[in-house]
């Protein structure tokens, strides 16, 4: 590795992690050696308002679940029935955290924790394809999508009429997050980005309407690049 790539590395690095541990978050602060407890203890417990409607929630999945999923048919065919994903719709699986305005439960994430358990107990292969279009999926949409975007989109990612992908990994990236290789440059009227590369091992791509996807961006007046995600529909020219 010469100088520029070493220099390179770092930056990427330091563009992962910014400044210190406290700024990072619990999990990546414990690979610098600070466990921060008052961050995790005492262990959260679901509210006593919220536990009543997860229970309520959790039998009526329960029952769907004992209906209608079949894991040992999911790993013959090697696919989630159309049915079973319009039923986890209906029971509200899919938008388990999302807000009750777009059509979500506005659960806690530990709640949803207690719904992906009762699914893996069953079918590990749901539990997966839930939890990629749940909690990584849409994720960012819930996070950081504008108000106008989570209006658009949300609904119907809840309810799965639509299913949501995060398209991070490529072949020089994944666990390594901060090596994504893909571009996007603006187009020259600046209306547009145009992204050029490739992504792998996307869990849902197959089936997803809506993908999360992590390009790198010029920063203007430099030769810098930063991370950005992306909405990107299949229907969109040059998608494959």
């Amino acid at each position: 590795m010469n100088k520029v790539e070493r220099q390179k590395e770092i930056q990427q690095a330091e563009e992962l992690l910014f400044a210190g541990p406290q700024a990072l978050g619990f999990a990546k602060g414990l690979f610098q050696g600070h466990f921060v407890a008052d961050w995790v203890l005492p262990y959260p417990r679901i509210p006593a308002a919220q536990q009543t409607e997860l229970d309520h929630s959790l039998a009526e999945l329960r029952k769907f679940l004992d209906e209608k999923l079949d894991p040992a048919a999911i790993d013959r065919q090697a696919e989630i029935p159309r049915d079973l994903i319009d039923g986890l719709g209906r029971v509200g699986v899919l938008g388990m955290t999302a807000p009750a305005e777009y059509g979500g439960r506005g659960f806690t994430q530990m709640a949803n924790c207690k719904v992906l358990e009762e699914i893996g107990r069953r079918c590990a292969s749901t539990s997966v394809f839930v939890n990629a279009h749940h909690s990584i999926g849409i994720r960012a949409l819930l996070l950081f999508g504008t108000h106008e975007q989570k209006q658009k989109w949300l609904p119907k990612l809840v309810n799965g009429e639509q299913l949501g992908a995060f398209a991070l990994t490529e072949r020089e990236a994944g666990s390594d997050a901060a090596n994504v290789q893909m571009t996007a440059r603006p187009t020259e009227d600046g209306s547009h980005f145009i992204l050029n590369g490739e992504k792998r091992y996307i869990t849902n791509a197959a089936i997803a309407h809506v993908l999360t996807v992590m390009a790198r961006t010029p920063v203007p007046g430099s030769n810098k690049t930063v991370i950005t995600a992306f909405l990107v529909t299949p229907d969109m020219p040059g998608f494959e």
